[in-house]
């Protein structure tokens, strides 16, 4: 079994920040992860989490409010055309609130979701403002489902891009311009690999930039850096090495580039120039600061999803329960107690192991999220869907037959909104 890392810290103890440059910033408390980051500019910006919180910043971070909340959703993205008009994109369970939009700085919200395509109404993981008028959308990563939803009138209307040729789920985008962008995700079955696809033409067509030959993995966030630079994170769903993504022309090539030589989660992404970044997901986080050749253990951002960068001064990681900023030039302390967070919020267990015919396999949520439990081959193949529903918090348990399966290895993997949980399984009969 995977086992998450607890970091056992003394509480009295306090690093120094000075060459760090890292600071944890004044939020209203979160309880759960800050999925997504968007500095509209140098001093306002808006930040959402999967408890349902929207905060806003007008001070460059240094202070967040709580400015909505809504406890029948998870916030999963955020953007801005400007300080005033934005977009937040969740997962509902009462089938509202999808899609909101503020015209105000987020002192009033409107529900979009009747405007929606009914396959979109399953959740919007990614958005992108090409400009004021054209508005991006993409959904889902539960890997049933994959579509893009567009505005070209601000958000008064959306037509819906049935995405099932290219991929089984989609999860981050950005767009150049109102017609040429990139959107991220997981392709086809049976491979179900790591994708990054491209669109000159507002979403018409799409050309594959990426496709990863290792199975069951996500392309999770993408960044653009410069004109030719870009980072974007692969989320594997099994045992692979670490990995992040980088194009040096454009986002028209890719290469692979290992963050360490064991499976860690890796979901956020973001430089602050060509050679100083940071990646993460899980407990731990990782930074280079030569381009994302190597890479060192840094213990900020447990639970990091967005990375933003604002300017070569200021950058943004969200996380749990917490947001961060980078500042190069800044000094911060921190106490050790504040660093890492053990912040696992699922547990799984499978007996017997090993089995013979008929496996019991048990979930603990701590909260109330969507289940995705799948099967997996020693080779990342998928076998079986167990669960893929919305659960309220709880145990809950299911029966797994494996009489027809050959002998070996398999992962059972469950991830939620929030989390992944992996424990290995030996089939011997």
């Amino acid at each position: 079994m995977k086992i998450k890392l607890t970091l056992i810290i003394l509480m009295t103890s306090v690093y120094s920040f000075a060459q760090n440059g890292w600071s944890i910033c004044n939020t209203p408390t979160f309880d759960g992860r800050v999925d997504d980051i968007f500095m509209v500019d140098f001093q306002t910006g808006y930040a959402v989490c999967g408890d349902g919180k929207i905060a806003k910043t007008i001070d460059s971070g240094d202070n967040w409010i709580q400015i909505h909340k809504d406890t029948t959703i998870y916030c999963r993205s955020v953007e801005f055309v400007n300080t005033q008009k934005g977009f937040v994109g969740s997962f509902s369970t009462t089938g509202t609130n999808v899609l909101q939009r503020t015209t105000d700085g987020g002192t009033t919200w409107s529900d979009l979701t009747s405007l929606l395509h009914p396959k979109a109404k399953k959740g919007i993981c990614g958005l992108a403002a090409a400009d004021p008028n054209t508005i991006y959308g993409c959904g889902n990563w539960f890997q049933d489902s994959a579509y893009i939803v567009k505005s070209n009138d601000g958000g008064d209307s959306w037509s819906f891009i049935d995405m099932s040729a290219y991929a089984s789920s989609l999860i981050d985008m950005h767009f150049i311009s109102k017609d040429t962008g990139f959107v991220t995700g997981t392709g086809l079955l049976p491979l179900q690999n790591a994708v990054i696809l491209y669109t000159t033409d507002g979403g018409v067509t799409w050309s594959y930039k990426f496709q990863n030959t290792t199975p069951n993995e996500f392309c999770w966030k993408i960044q653009h850096l410069t004109n030719n630079i870009y980072f974007a994170s692969i989320e594997d769903l099994t045992s692979v090495p670490a990995s992040i993504l980088k194009s040096m022309d454009g986002g028209m090539s890719w290469t692979i580039h290992q963050v360490t030589s064991t499976s860690q989660d890796i979901q956020g992404v973001g430089f602050i120039d060509s050679l100083k970044g940071w990646t993460g997901g899980g407990t731990l986080s990782f930074e280079t600061n030569d381009g994302g050749i190597t890479w060192d253990t840094i213990f900020i951002c447990s639970g990091m999803n967005r990375v933003f960068r604002v300017n070569e001064n200021l950058l943004f990681a969200s996380g749990f329960n917490r947001i961060w900023r980078y500042d190069p030039t800044g000094t911060a302390s921190i106490s050790e107690s504040k660093l890492v967070q053990n912040h696992t919020t699922i547990h799984v267990n499978c007996y017997p192991n090993p089995v013979n015919d008929n496996l019991t396999v048990k979930t603990s949520l701590s909260k109330s999220t969507h289940s995705l439990l799948i099967l997996f081959d020693a080779a990342g193949k998928e076998i079986k869907i167990i669960d893929n529903t919305d659960r309220p918090k709880g145990d809950y348990t299911y029966n797994l037959n494996t009489a027809d399966l050959p002998r070996g290895n398999y992962f059972i993997i469950l991830k939620t909104h929030e989390d992944k949980a992996t424990i290995k399984i030996v089939v011997n009969h």
